[in-house]
């Protein structure tokens, strides 16, 4: 059942988000730092969605997620720019500036939006949204 979040919630929760990710702890591994948000603002067993399709329904299956992209992608800069809140959540610009430690392809710039869906207080789905990966682009 959903119920609706007072939009003064979304926005809070929107504003600790995007504090939390250009704040970041270069000392501290992603799944660590993240943690911290997770449990503030999601909720348990939420949906992630990759812009390629792949979904990924609770925490063990993100966690694995985040481990995989770490072990694959040097990630130099993370410019964050939002958040553009609504009704039902709020989305989120991420600008990365990152490569691929294989050499599967080179350092790019690569913008990526984040759609984040808000019920009962908690971030219940978040979604990735980014242009084809082709040519380098």
């Amino acid at each position: 059942m959903t119920t609706t979040t007072p939009l003064e919630t979304i926005t809070q929760i929107a504003n600790d988000l995007v504090e939390h990710c250009k704040t970041g702890d270069p000392d501290c591994d992603f799944v660590d730092y993240d943690a911290r948000i997770w449990d503030k603002h999601f909720a348990e067993g939420w949906t992630s969605i990759e812009g390629d399709g792949k979904v990924y329904v609770g925490r063990d299956a993100v966690v694995e997620k985040y481990k995989q992209w770490q072990a694959g992608v040097t990630c130099h800069s993370c410019e964050v720019t939002g958040p553009f809140v609504g009704p039902d959540g709020f989305s989120v610009i991420f600008d990365l500036d990152m490569e691929s430690k294989d050499g599967s392809f080179p350092r790019m710039n690569m913008r990526e939006v984040a759609n984040y869906t808000v019920e009962n207080g908690k971030i219940v789905k978040e979604e990735f949204r980014y242009p084809p990966m082709t040519g380098g682009q």
